[in-house]
């Protein structure tokens, strides 16, 4: 009886050691999710993005407002919205457009999947090797898209927020290799710019 207590005691110290994590998704956003339904004839510049999120700090605002403006950048011009995508110096044509994307959710969050130290314990750890769920991995992101001429008027907007939840087995590609809500980045920008430029008014 106490070799049984002293090991199911060893496994519950085992897998207390299984724990959870928050953090703010950065990408990268990858390739679009689809091409452009349709190719605006004007050319755009994507401007500085800001992230309004409250749970991050200015330091890594900066951080993430860079990397994503570049990320965009490439998206943009490989998903073809636009005719043409330009980079300030290069002075807006009277007709270009300038996209103004702001991120006011970064959220990820992974934790203990309520079932897994019942599930671990009753089964001995089965659970475990057919693949129960250990981890539930939640995604908030969210954002707003403004488009504006070159005098700064408000062509279009959108605003979306994308919330996924999914369980995480061993055998799960998620568990080795995770994503951290990459994709649920890709596809809010996608959503933006989907909404966004189908309200653009046309030549």
């Amino acid at each position: 009886m106490l070799k049984t207590l002293l090991r199911a005691t060893a496994l519950v110290a085992t897998l207390s050691m299984t724990g959870c994590v928050s953090y703010t998704v950065t990408g990268p956003i990858g390739a679009p999710l689809h091409p452009a339904s349709t190719t605006s004839p004007r050319s755009a510049q994507i401007a500085d993005v800001s992230v309004t999120a409250s749970d991050v700090n200015d330091a890594n605002k900066t951080a993430i407002s860079r990397s994503l403006t570049v990320q965009l950048n490439q998206y943009v011009r490989t998903a073809g919205y636009f005719k043409q995508i330009t980079e300030y110096p290069t002075r807006l044509g009277e007709n270009d457009v300038s996209l103004k994307f702001n991120m006011t959710s970064l959220k990820g969050h992974r934790g203990v999947h309520p079932g897994y130290f019942p599930g671990a314990l009753l089964t001995l750890t089965i659970w475990i090797w057919v693949n129960g769920p250990i981890y539930v991995d939640t995604f908030d992101v969210a954002g707003d898209l403004v488009i504006v001429d070159r005098d700064g008027k408000q062509l279009a907007s959108a605003k979306e927020e994308v919330k996924f939840e999914r369980n995480v087995g061993l055998y799960g590609r998620e568990y080795w290799a995770p994503t951290m809500g990459a994709k649920q980045l890709n596809e809010l920008v996608a959503q933006l710019l989907d909404s966004a430029t189908a309200k653009l008014p046309k030549e």
